[in-house]
């Protein structure tokens, strides 16, 4: 069978005592096994049922007064065939297909229409719920039912089934709740999980498994987006069917599916979201009567992280969660992208903070490609450039300075200007950001050695200039020297003359 209450509840006749007809005053009892825990049940009286013959399998059925209108219908006609005296047959067969899209058809109507049901679990009283100790299997009953052919809703999305009282009908619910899976996609290794890492300005990647179960209805997808995140566009919705080779197919945006978004996210004309989500994906109901049981939707959107990012910390969350039936939904499905930040902290050989350097980021430690940053609004920060910013140079005041929005992996500093009277670094500086930031630590105002990413300048000595200090110091010598000379010259002449 293609589907004939896997998504609905299920086609049954009660197989019970031969009787040719019943009284009138006799009354019927619908019992559901295996009911939801947090599923609601209506039922909607279609057919009075005049009399019946077990052992024949005939039955005489009339259209309720409440759903006149309904039969008079096209569409309806189109299942069922009402005489002159008003009895009504079943004319287009009894595929599952035909049944399924009558159940749902006449749903629809009542919903439209304001039909109520004759029933609802939601009534003290009219509908009991009991559990079988050997089974364990949960069941709730209707009863003091007039006897005819029933409609039978559940909220959790196991749309209806038919089925005539006669008097007792015992249907099994079809109404396994759907699930979702969320993951992000880890860009270094394009494998989903449950967070990532990226760059400010980087495009994440995110999807969504929808794990569909029998009656899929009103199926729409929420997301919520952390303000680090901003949502940029839905770029497919895959439908999976199970089996020999996992057949695939995409949805079509548009008939199969809409996008829908929050005030001010997109452009688009359609912005109509209100309980607080970033985006929704509804599927229409045509295409939520064609999923079946172990269906596959795979929605794929992606967002980009923004300069609102939580640096480290608890990380960037993106969650999701699915709409079904009458206002189910399933748990909440979140992913976490997680960005970082480092200290650059400049000193002499001493751990003095030095004033003055510039730096620049690349990728390689010769040649490469620059890693763009940006000053903050604040003045004092830099984070990682988008792609339409143009980088600066980083300027270290006091000492130190604070780099934030990147990702993980292995960075080089070229220092492009050097403290007055050091000297400047010769080649890159390289330094590693694995899954937590590099943060600069300072006890009682001085630095802790090899905390965030620490550069070292050096300086060298004063060497002697024309006219500077050892210029003079040579002419000093000099003249002691030649005056000292002239003395002992004197000296010995005059030793010289007295020995004459």
């Amino acid at each position: 069978m293609k589907k004939l209450f896997t998504i609905l509840l299920a086609v049954m006749m009660l197989a019970a005592l031969a009787l040719p007809a019943f009284a009138a005053e006799e009354k019927g009892s619908i019992t559901i096994n295996g009911v939801g825990e947090d599923a609601a049940y209506d039922i909607y009286l279609l057919l009075d049922l005049e009399s019946y013959n077990l052992a024949s399998g005939a039955y005489s059925y009339k259209v309720n007064s409440a759903w006149t209108a309904f039969f008079a219908t096209e569409d309806a006609l189109k299942y069922v065939a009402i005489d002159n005296a008003g009895y009504v047959t079943w004319v287009n067969g009894d595929d599952d297909d035909n049944i399924a899209a009558f159940a749902k058809l006449a749903l629809a109507y009542a919903k439209d229409n304001g039909i109520a049901p004759v029933q609802s679990s939601e009534n003290d009283g009219e509908f009991v719920i009991t559990t079988n100790g050997e089974t364990g299997v949960t069941s709730g009953k209707f009863s003091n039912l007039d006897l005819g052919y029933y409609l039978v809703d559940s909220t959790v999305g196991a749309l209806c089934g038919l089925t005539t009282t006669n008097p007792d009908a015992s249907i099994n619910a079809k109404n396994g709740t759907p699930s979702i899976d969320k993951q992000v996609q880890e860009d270094s290794t394009e494998q989903w999980a449950d967070q990532n890492t990226a760059d400010i300005g980087q495009t994440v990647y995110f999807r969504v498994t929808i794990n569909v179960h029998a009656g899929a209805e009103n199926y729409v997808l929420h997301d919520l987006m952390s303000s680090g995140l901003t949502f940029d566009k839905v770029t497919k919705v895959e439908h999976i069917i199970p089996g020999s080779g996992n057949t695939s197919s995409e949805a079509a945006a548009g008939v199969d599916y809409t996008v829908w978004t929050a005030p001010g996210i997109t452009d688009a004309a359609d912005d109509d979201v209100t309980d607080g989500c970033t985006l929704e994906v509804r599927f229409s109901k045509d295409f939520c009567d064609k999923l079946e049981t172990n269906d596959k939707l795979i929605v794929y959107y992606q967002a980009m992280l923004n300069r609102n990012a939580v640096i480290a910390g608890n990380g960037n969350p993106n969650e999701a969660w699915l709409q079904y039936g009458e206002d189910h939904v399933t748990t909440h499905d979140i992913t976490k992208t997680y960005t970082f930040g480092f200290d650059i902290v400049k000193t002499d050989s001493q751990n003095t903070l030095l004033d003055g350097a510039k730096f620049r980021i690349y990728d390689a430690y010769t040649d490469g490609n620059e890693v763009a940053v940006v000053l903050m609004d604040d003045g004092v920060t830099y984070r990682r450039a988008r792609a339409d910013e143009t980088g600066v140079e980083i300027d270290v005041k006091d000492g130190m300075v604070r780099i934030v929005g990147f990702d993980n992996g292995t960075y080089y500093l070229e220092e492009t200007d050097a403290p007055d009277g050091y000297n400047k670094l010769t080649s890159r500086h390289r330094f590693i950001i694995s899954d937590g930031n590099l943060d600069s630590i300072f006890n009682n105002d001085i630095y802790s050695s090899g905390s965030g990413v620490h550069v070292v300048n050096k300086t060298g000595s004063m060497l002697p200039e024309t006219g500077g200090l050892g210029t003079t110091l040579f002419i000093a010598f000099g003249g002691v020297a030649v005056l000292a000379t002239g003395v002992l010259l004197f000296v010995k002449k005059r030793m010289s003359q007295v020995e004459e």
